[in-house]
């Protein structure tokens, strides 16, 4: 396996609680590293501008006694006198006069302590610009701030007047500040920073862990009712609690699922417990008429009435396996429909022949009237319109009538057989169509298999059409089918009857 799909798989397999946590965690990691860099360079800026405010200050102050020294001749004043005590004093600012050959004409008094940093700066700084410049001192580490102003210059920065105490043209004064302690600040402002950066990684960690454990508490809650329904619990419902918003329709959904189970189990059980009934009478009839007709030697007439029973039981059974073959292929999508332009009065004339005679014998009426084409397998009509006439047959009495109607419509083909017979009850109806149920109580006749009607239904769906049923008791029964013009590209598959 390559490590691509390695790495996928370790990734899947992570849990939804450490996932979310991860992200809690990494998204707090990183606003507090965004908010802490913000604030480090803040804190950097303010103390560099702090610090070249200092040095621009301190040179000022140096500037306007080399000034007054320069133009006066005369002592001191108290106040440079108070200045030069404070640079004996302060040793974290220093100046140098340099000429312009890069000589030091004059300096501070405590000039010495940067003359081993500023020797090496032979070129000027910039106008405008501070240097930095890093060295060591008595075994520490110190940071130097380096400013040059230019004497011969005239300009906001340059020293005004010119004179020999300040040397000839080119004359530089340069400022030194030492900002050691604003780079401490700064490397323990960073050593504590990193201190509140880990320690809030670890907090959110810990605190992302829970908040997103308690936050899926309520789907540990669904899965923990689902895992409680089982075989015996189908009818068990979720959405009836009070679940978060996200959840709701995850729960609806599923008890839609639970519903259309509980539905098609049912329908399983009754499936299996109709089979078995009805497989059951033929084969005891088998072999009871086997059985008796092997206890004694029998007459010839005898065992061909024997035989009558064996082939009679026998076709019941084989139209039940057919039948029921059928249905199979129909639900799992493997019956195959071959259209065929079909003339529906032509069609409706070969069943009036078939069934003529049986209707005679039974004394009832076939009528058929259609106009119009259909777009249908003409072997799968045929067998939905004879059964819907066979059960007509069936329940209709004697001088009853049984008609057969076609008409089409702008969007579908309608085709009604209608009889004058006993009719069916409001309560049959709706099952009607399912498989094994009979509407009367005589579950063991043997010119019915009890499938007829699912078989019906079965292919209208192939069809992409639908069957319904509207019967009175006393005044007969009527069965609609509705094929569309067109016949969808994919049927859709029959559902669990």
């Amino acid at each position: 396996m390559s490590s691509k799909s390695a790495a996928k798989t370790t990734g899947s397999s992570w849990s939804l609680t450490l996932r979310m946590s991860v992200f809690v965690s990494v998204a707090i990691t990183a606003i507090v590293l965004a908010v802490s860099a913000m604030m480090y360079s803040e804190l950097a800026h303010q103390l560099r501008e702090k610090d070249e405010a200092a040095l621009k200050n301190d040179m000022q102050i140096q500037r306007d006694v080399l000034e007054n020294l320069a133009v006066s001749g005369h002592p001191l004043n108290q106040w440079q006198v108070e200045w030069r005590e404070y640079q004996d004093a302060y040793r974290r600012f220093g100046w140098q006069l340099l000429a312009p050959s890069g000589s030091v004409r004059d300096a501070s008094a405590n000039a010495a302590v940067f003359a081993d940093a500023l020797a090496p700066m032979r070129a000027r700084v910039a106008a405008g610009s501070f240097a930095r410049v890093d060295d060591r001192q008595d075994g520490r580490e110190r940071s130097l701030l380096v400013y040059d102003l230019a004497v011969d210059t005239r300009g906001a920065e340059a020293i005004e007047l010119h004179g020999p105490a300040l040397g000839p043209q080119g004359t530089v004064l340069r400022g030194v500040l030492d900002v050691s302690d604003s780079r401490h600040l700064l490397e323990a402002y960073r050593t504590r920073l990193a201190s509140v950066v880990g320690l809030a990684i670890l907090l959110s960690a810990g605190v992302g862990f829970m908040l997103t454990r308690r936050g899926l508490a309520p789907v540990r809650a669904i899965a923990a009712e689902i895992g409680r329904i089982n075989a015996e619990k189908l009818h068990a419902r979720i959405a009836d609690d009070a679940w978060p918003a996200e959840l709701r329709a995850l729960a609806g959904n599923f008890d839609t699922m639970l519903a259309r189970l509980e539905q098609s189990f049912e329908q399983l059980t009754r499936f299996s417990s109709d089979i078995a009934h009805e497989f059951r009478s033929p084969v005891n009839n088998l072999v009871a008429a086997a059985s008796v007709t092997l206890a004694r030697a029998r007459t010839p007439l005898e065992y061909q009435q024997t035989l009558e029973v064996v082939v009679e039981e026998g076709s019941r059974l084989s139209r039940m396996v057919a039948s029921m073959l059928f249905l199979a292929r129909a639900d799992n999508a493997e019956q195959h429909v071959q259209l065929e332009r079909v003339a529906l009065a032509s069609e409706f004339q070969k069943l009036i022949e078939f069934y003529d005679i049986v209707a005679e014998e039974q004394g009832v009426t076939l009528e058929a009237r259609a106009d119009g084409q259909l777009m249908a397998d003409p072997l799968l009509l045929r067998r939905a319109l004879s059964n819907l006439l066979a059960n007509a047959l069936r329940y209709t009495p004697r001088g009853g009538t049984i008609r057969l109607l076609g008409t089409s419509t702008p969007d579908a083909v309608i085709i009604a057989v209608s009889d004058t017979g006993s009719g069916i009850d409001a309560r049959h109806l709706p099952h009607l169509f399912d498989r094994f149920y009979r509407a009367d109580a005589a579950r063991s006749s043997t010119d019915s298999t009890g499938l007829g009607l699912a078989v019906v239904r079965s292919i209208a769906e192939l069809h992409g059409g639908t069957v319904d049923v509207a019967s009175s008791p006393g005044q007969g029964s009527t069965f609609t089918l509705r094929f569309p013009r067109s016949l969808p590209s994919r049927p859709p598959s029959s559902s669990p009857h």
